[in-house]
């Protein structure tokens, strides 16, 4: 599996089960120490570990309209009617914003001009109703950035990056030199420090390992509970939000909180209690804690192209081989 992976654009790749690590490779000119880019993969490590936290806090809640920390949707006939939910989940109805330069407001959006938050507060299209569809939006997740920040205001932690720095990645053991997120990078929007959670990110396959630990272990690190359990395993769970389309790529799991759930199965040689963390490029973060089971892989595409299907190449080459050995 290693040499396959590897003949496949691997940089990193980390097997751990328990306090035993099964296998630890790197390509040449990677290392232990190395930091790799997140792409999507921040999604779970910054979006889904600030949600929690934000949670835990009482400054917000899963189901509360998005509008009450974004003052622009208050009046908004249809953004109104997104919750922090919807956000987290790919189910608010706002569309993605490709990697083209047409139409003007998606170049804008990648390139931060001026920023991303407010392109995406008040110029990314609605595509449908709340709640009643799956469309994979860094829009979105950017709003989901807004709406967790305007709720952080007041506390000691008043962006994402001091929130996960003093709660939970000091506390695992990240040094400043494993990990950096939101492109380097706070945007000011409306008074808030807004700090990105969708991609922008770079930590090292070890980073990465421990904070799928932490998941696995509901929030506890060295017998301290720096997550709360009930908001972890919520927060990794399927959210009942519309599931995605399987028709191109069969293998797409469900959404958690901004997290990936194979709650329905959709990975069959799998157990369902599998969660997951995934960007760009195949940077994969999968959990298993009924086998105790961390899995690391950065890189490349699997299969060199970053248009074809995502999920069905990372089940084949990496999930399911990996599951025959384990079982």
């Amino acid at each position: 599996m290693r040499d396959d992976l590897a003949r496949r654009g691997t940089a990193g790749l980390l097997v751990q089960r328990g306090d035993q690590t099964l296998l630890e490779w790197y390509a040449e000119g990677w290392s232990a120490e190395r930091p790799h880019y997140t792409a999507s993969l921040a999604k779970a490590l910054v979006g889904g570990l600030s949600l929690m936290l934000t949670l835990e806090e009482g400054r917000l809640g899963a189901d509360d309209p998005a509008a009450r920390y974004v003052a622009q949707w208050q009046d908004h006939p249809q953004k109104r009617a997104i919750s922090i939910r919807h956000l987290a989940t790919h189910s608010s109805g706002l569309e993605d914003a490709e990697h083209i330069e047409s139409p003007d407001w998606m170049r804008r959006f990648w390139a931060r001009e001026p920023d991303p938050f407010t392109i995406s507060r008040d110029e990314t299209p609605l595509l449908f109703e709340a709640g009643t569809g799956y469309e994979y939006s860094n829009p979105g997740m950017a709003m989901l950035a807004y709406g967790v920040t305007a709720a952080l205001q007041g506390t000691a932690w008043p962006d994402i990056r001091t929130l996960l720095r003093e709660r939970v990645f000091e506390p695992i053991g990240l040094g400043p030199e494993t990990w950096s997120i939101g492109y380097g990078q706070t945007y000011k929007v409306d008074g808030l420090p807004l700090v990105a959670n969708w991609g922008g990110g770079s930590f090292t396959a070890r980073a990465i390992g421990r904070i799928g630990r932490l998941m696995l272990q509901r929030g506890t690190w060295q017998g301290r509970q720096l997550v709360d359990a009930d908001l972890v395993r919520q927060g990794l769970a399927y959210a009942g939000t519309p599931l995605p389309s399987r028709s191109r790529d069969p293998r797409v799991p469900a959404s958690g909180l901004c997290w990936y759930s194979n709650e329905d199965g959709v990975w069959p040689e799998v157990p369902r209690d599998a969660f997951a963390g995934a960007g760009a490029g195949h940077q994969l973060l999968v959990v298993v804690p009924s086998l105790d089971l961390v899995v690391v892989r950065q890189g490349e595409h699997l299969e060199g192209e970053r248009s074809g299907p995502f999920w069905e190449p990372a089940y084949g080459h990496l999930l399911a081989p990996l599951l025959e050995f384990v079982k």
